[in-house]
């Protein structure tokens, strides 16, 4: 700990930590750096070198072991997760557990009793719920949904008002996932984007949801192509449509949501447009780092730059510019949970939520596209 600043250790230094949790950790005042761990001696003498931590090991013990270290950031491959867990928060640290939580229902329930009988805050990284435009599309429904007042200009064929039918208050969400398998790690395919990324859509999806998952059911295939529909108890409904076999010259996410004569569109979380809300712009734009501007035009100059700078330098590991997703928040609302004793923005049991539709998702998956229900039981200990 340097002065009042919370220690971290960062178990898992591959591309993710190093390219977005370590930079974080880097620029924030409340974070010191006490140790990177990593069992691949390459990657750690990688972050090593680039992120000076006080320390470096590639034995996670030592780091639980350290009274200084008051939290742990776990980045590290699926198969290690449950131990890993299981460590700091008997060793009383505070986690940061990349996802997806669980790859089963035994290890969410195994993890949720730890973290219960520990103490332990946790929060799971479903960062999108934390990006600036999904913070403010969460604002605006809420808005809506507490006065649904419809515009002046509203066409009215009858001219009688609310036709006074229960889907007027019900929510229907449409998520676009436009992925490209060349940026996957193959490995990663085993369990395939059912798994290792529709967590992240889930969790966002029940973001903008006001009732509990009922049923879910996947056509497709785990590896890279499905459509899951996600059933919630107000009779609100959620379709992810996602393919790993998209290309990356184009936005990865698209997230619509429509309520009571209303729309709200998410275009790869740094923009949002809506409509049929009083007093609500039509267009709200979010800044693309690297002076591309902001908004979805922004975002498109960042790709068109990507792509050139790609080509002259023959380099294929350049990707465009991205808009603030909401990793350095949500690893903000974590160390704010622990200085103010409060549970985290996206908790264990937030997070068992949408790991439980998901491993539901997967069980459909496997029954050929048979509804599947989803019960409270699934996501508590």
């Amino acid at each position: 700990m340097s002065g009042d600043r919370l220690g971290i250790g960062v178990i898992g230094c591959g591309m993710m930590a190093q390219s977005v949790h370590l930079p974080n950790i880097a620029r924030h005042p409340d974070l010191a750096l006490r140790w990177c761990c990593d069992s691949n001696p390459a990657a750690l003498e990688q972050a090593r070198k680039a992120f000076h931590p006080a320390h470096a090991t590639a034995d996670a013990r030592q780091v639980a072991a350290d009274e200084n270290c008051h939290l742990a950031l776990i980045a590290a491959s699926h198969g290690a997760r449950r131990g890993l867990v299981e460590l700091f928060a008997r060793a009383g640290k505070h986690i940061y557990l990349e996802k997806p939580m669980a790859e089963s229902f035994e290890e969410l329930r195994h993890l949720l009793g730890v973290v219960s009988e520990t103490g332990t805050l946790l929060t799971v990284g479903h960062n999108r719920r934390m990006a600036p435009a999904v913070i403010e599309a969460q604002r605006v429904l809420a808005k809506h949904r507490a006065r649904p007042v419809s515009p002046p200009w509203r066409y009215n064929r009858d001219c009688v008002g609310p036709a006074d039918l229960p889907g007027e208050n019900r929510t229907m969400a449409l998520l676009r996932v436009n992925d490209d398998f060349w940026s996957w790690k193959k490995w990663a395919f085993a369990a395939g984007a059912l798994m290792n990324e529709m967590t992240h859509f889930a969790d966002l999806a029940g973001a903008f949801m006001a009732a509990p998952p009922v049923r879910v059911t996947t056509t497709g295939e785990k590896a890279g192509n499905h459509v899951i529909t996600i059933e919630y108890g107000d009779g609100s409904i959620a379709t992810i449509f996602a393919t790993v076999f998209g290309s990356f010259g184009y936005p990865k996410e698209l997230v619509e949501i429509y309520h009571n004569g209303s729309a709200i569109v998410i275009d790869h979380v740094c923009e949002i447009r809506t409509a049929g809300i009083e007093g609500e712009p039509f267009q709200t734009a979010f800044p693309i780092p690297g002076g591309h501007g902001e908004g979805i035009e922004g975002y498109y100059r960042a790709i068109h730059a990507a792509q050139e700078e790609a080509i002259a330098k023959g380099d294929n590991s350049i990707l465009p510019q991205q808009p603030d997703k909401g990793h350095y928040a949500l690893l903000t609302d974590l160390v704010g949970s622990v200085r103010d004793g409060r549970q985290p923005v996206c908790s264990a049991e937030v997070a068992a939520v949408s790991t439980a539709v998901v491993l539901r998702a997967a069980e459909s998956e496997a029954l050929g596209g048979v509804p599947v229900a989803i019960s409270p039981e699934d996501y508590s200990v």
